[in-house]
Formats: structure tokens, C-alpha cells, sequence
């Protein structure tokens, strides 16, 4: 299924050209599975005529892969962006207690990336081709990000993102697949660790918000009264 889909993504940039980079940016950006430098690096190989100078390269890139890539990836981004805005937000506000978390945490959360911080925040992960594009759309809309700053935000990010990766396609020849198979593993590997780092900050909220006392509020009433028993001896 990913082989599959990762040369139907492949075969659409080399026939179709622009429409195939807008075809192709568009199917990673909605199905992770597919690897994301995969069709700009392609693209850059393809398209950009094998014998061409740094500068007329970089021209092509920039105008054909960036433009394109970026504007396809954008739109992408906000399918993700308006999930996580209304999906995301409704599951934590129905299901958010059990992990000690709530809507009002993520309103607090916004407050503190808000204004340029937030603009910089999201042009920063966007522009760099190991953060992940769905993951930092779907926390966007989660927070509430307000939507003009991050399109914005998304969409020059995503130009120079796809830019650089058009030119590394281009100078790294044949050996393009490799590449984009390593910067997918990073990429993969980031999602892992944001994951992870979110379920140990949801976990040890809520044993710091339960307080000391959580492992004996499981006690029966006699085992609790019998443990505050024996403490009290203990310190006698």
C-alpha cells in the first residue's frame, strides 16, 4: 500500500509536472504514511534539467517546486488545522478529565505563544524538513491558533521548506530516494518524541494534581484507616 501510493505520487510529478507537485505535496500532506520529502526531491531530480547552474536551478525551485509545493501543502495543513480545531478540541473537552487536562489548559497554552511568538513559532517548524506538517496543524487547531497568522505562517514556511528540499533533489542526483528516506525518519522519529513528551506531561500532572495522598485513596476504609493507624504509631 505505501509502495504503491509512494509511486503513484512519483509517476504524477514526472508526467504532469506542476500539477503532479500539487497533486503529489497534497496526497503526503493527508496520507503521513507517504514520506514527505519524498515528492520535492523528486521533483528537483525530474524537472530541473540535469545540466543546469546553481542559479537556474535554483529559479526553477523556487518558482515551480516552492510556489507549488507550498500553496498545495498549505491547503493541506488547513484540513489538518480545522480537524483539530473542532475534532481535537471536542475530544478533550468530553474526554480531557481522564488525562487531568481541559480546553481552558490549551486556551492557557495559547495565550503564551500568542502575537509574533506564535507567527514565528509556526514559520520556524514549517520551514524545517524534519518537523512533521500534520502534527504541528492538528496542535495548531487544537490551541485555537487564529487562522490568518497561520495560514500565513504555514504557507511561507512551506515555499522555503520546499524550495530547499527542490535543490537537494537536484544536487543529490540518483541518490535523492535515500535522502528523503533519512529525513523521513527523523521526521517520524520527532513524532514519536512529541507524543511521548505530551503523555508524560499529561501523566505527571495528574499525579502532581492528585497530591500525595493518591496511592491511598484506592484503600478500602478500613485499610485507610488501619495505614493512618500504623503511621501514627510509627511517629509516636
Amino acid at each position: 500500500m505505501i509502495h504503491w501510493m509512494t509511486e503513484m505520487a512519483r509517476e504524477w510529478v514526472r508526467s504532469l509536472g506542476a500539477l503532479g507537485i500539487f497533486l503529489g505535496v497534497m496526497l503526503e500532506t493527508l496520507v503521513t504514511i507517504i514520506p514527505s520529502p519524498l515528492v520535492p526531491m523528486v521533483a528537483g531530480f525530474s524537472l530541473i534539467p540535469s545540466g543546469s547552474g546553481m542559479i537556474e536551478a535554483l529559479y526553477i525551485s523556487t518558482l515551480l517546486i516552492g510556489v507549488v509545493g507550498g500553496l498545495s501543502a498549505t491547503l493541506g495543513a488547513l484540513l489538518h488545522y480545522l480537524i483539530g480545531l473542532y475534532g481535537g478540541r471536542a475530544l478533550i473537552d468530553r474526554y480531557g478529565k481522564y488525562l487531568g487536562t481541559n480546553s481552558s489548559e490549551l486556551d492557557e497554552i495559547l495565550m503564551k505563544v500568542s502575537g509574533k511568538n506564535e507567527i514565528i513559532s509556526i514559520f520556524i517548524l514549517r520551514s524545517v524538513p524534519v518537523f512533521p506538517i500534520s502534527v504541528v496543524s492538528l496542535g495548531a487547531g487544537m490551541m485555537g491558533m487564529r487562522i490568518l497568522p497561520y495560514t500565513l505562517a504555514t504557507l511561507s514556511g512551506t515555499f522555503l521548506r520546499y524550495s530547499f528540499l527542490g535543490m537537494l533533489g537536484f544536487m543529490v542526483g540518483e541518490a535523492y530516494e535515500e535522502v528523503s528516506s533519512w529525513i523521513d525518519s527523523v521526521e517520524n522519529l520527532l513524532i514519536f518524541a512529541s507524543v511521548t513528551i505530551v503523555l508524560l506531561y499529561l501523566v505527571i500532572k495528574r499525579v502532581r494534581g492528585n497530591g500525595p495522598g493518591i496511592l491511598r485513596k484506592g484503600l478500602p476504609q478500613g485499610d485507610r484507616r488501619e495505614a493512618e493507624e500504623n503511621r501514627g504509631q510509627g511517629s509516636s
